[in-house]
């Protein structure tokens, strides 16, 4: 796994944001569900691509 993964995630779903906040509102409407489904799914790219064993905590814990 990659940091540079996890920040081109986030990057992606910022630019897709911004898209959809800058859409009139009748496109907005059309657009809005496709639009969180892919900010969901870059969201959980990482369930998305190995599955649910990277959810499991860790032994390391954070203070």
């Amino acid at each position: 796994m990659s940091t540079k993964t996890d920040e081109m995630a986030i990057i992606m779903i910022g630019d897709e944001v911004l898209r959809l906040l800058n859409l009139p509102d009748d496109q907005l409407h059309e657009q809005a569900f496709e639009g969180l489904r892919l900010i969901a799914d870059l969201a959980r790219w990482r369930d998305l691509a190995y599955g649910m064993e990277l959810l499991k905590p860790s032994s390391c814990s954070v203070q």
